[in-house]
């Protein structure tokens, strides 16, 4: 449906969840809306960016220098791919927070050798290809708690496929590139929430006539995408430090770099943590970085770095234009 804003669609969803804590099947029912929410919105990047490697992604990663860092609000894994395909950067340690396990035609762990001379991709709502357990409400507390038994920061990264994996209903889906995957993602190969003293946990799948059955495998933790979904109420807490990390390291990156280039990040008024965040960053410094906004309409982004922030002509640069394979930073 044209003209639906999703973030309205989501935020009404996850209210009504929270809202119902302590009723059951209300509660059951809108967490499984409010999680197929995040898969329908994972699937839909994860369709748009399968195929050849995006050529404006690839150019910006030729430019990044291993000094650099890039932090992204968005979800998808264009640029991941870019720089992981120029041999610099790693999943296994250029996330900044090192994942539990890596799939790579089975679950892998990392390397440990890090690069220390290698640029950093700092997803600070998450990624398409970040995998955990499913969030579901504690029955007693009503509180939201993930399905695995590790620390709530622990995630793992999905990178490739090239034969069937066990996942939902083995609902494998063949044909995509390195760092997308069909509409479910691996499942996890370690231990679930024990069963409170007293209880036992039954695992039980509605089928449904109009759904083909999958072929694959089945076994495992049942998986879902890492990300924080556009909400008004960002749940950053449920996974433990992961954000809190993520969002400390952007504020220093921040507040020390030389030169900042904005891409098409317009400062929505919404999105208050991300103007916390260069709030924060900004008042920190003693200098003066120069800034570079390139984006289509930057009237809003250049005035939030001019009057918000203190960054003024010669420092600031605005070009407006698309951000493409012939953009110069």
């Amino acid at each position: 449906m044209s003209g639906v804003d999703i973030e309205a669609i989501h935020s009404e969803i996850e209210e009504y969840r929270d809202s119902r804590r302590g009723h059951v099947l209300e509660s059951y029912f809108s967490s499984r809306a409010y999680n197929e929410l995040v898969f329908l919105f994972s699937s839909v990047l994860n369709e748009i960016q399968n195929g050849p490697m995006s050529k404006p992604h690839l150019r910006l990663a030729e430019m990044i220098l291993p000094t650099d860092a890039v932090i992204t609000f968005n979800w998808d894994t264009l640029l991941d791919r870019a720089l992981a395909s120029k041999g610099l950067w790693r999943p296994d340690w250029g996330y900044v927070v090192r994942p539990n396990q890596l799939f790579r035609d089975g679950w892998k762990d990392p390397q440990t050798q890090v690069a220390f001379n290698a640029p950093k991709l700092i997803k600070l709502h998450g990624s398409t290809n970040w995998i955990t357990a499913y969030a579901i409400q504690d029955a007693t507390t009503g509180e939201l708690r993930l399905t695995h038994d590790l620390d709530p920061a622990s995630f793992n990264v999905f990178i490739e496929a090239t034969r069937p994996y066990a996942c939902y209903a083995g609902r494998y889906m063949a044909g995509y590139e390195p760092y997308s995957y069909g509409y479910y993602p691996p499942n996890l190969n370690f231990s679930g929430l024990p069963a409170p003293e007293g209880r036992v946990i039954v695992r039980v799948r509605q089928k449904s006539p109009w759904k083909r059955e999958g072929e694959a495998d089945s076994e495992g933790l049942v998986s879902m995408p890492l990300i924080i979904p556009p909400v008004r109420n960002k749940t950053y807490d449920l996974f433990g430090g992961l954000f809190r990390t993520l969002w400390n390291e952007a504020e220093k990156i921040l507040a020390e770099a030389d030169e900042v280039v904005v891409i098409g990040y317009s400062f929505p008024a919404t999105d208050i943590q991300s103007d916390q965040l260069f709030r924060r960053a900004f008042s920190r410094r003693q200098t003066i970085p120069r800034v570079t906004v390139i984006d289509p309409m930057p009237l809003r982004p250049a005035s939030k770095f001019r009057d918000d922030f203190g960054v003024r002509e010669p420092n600031l640069v605005v070009r407006a234009e698309y951000f493409n394979e012939n953009t110069e930073i």
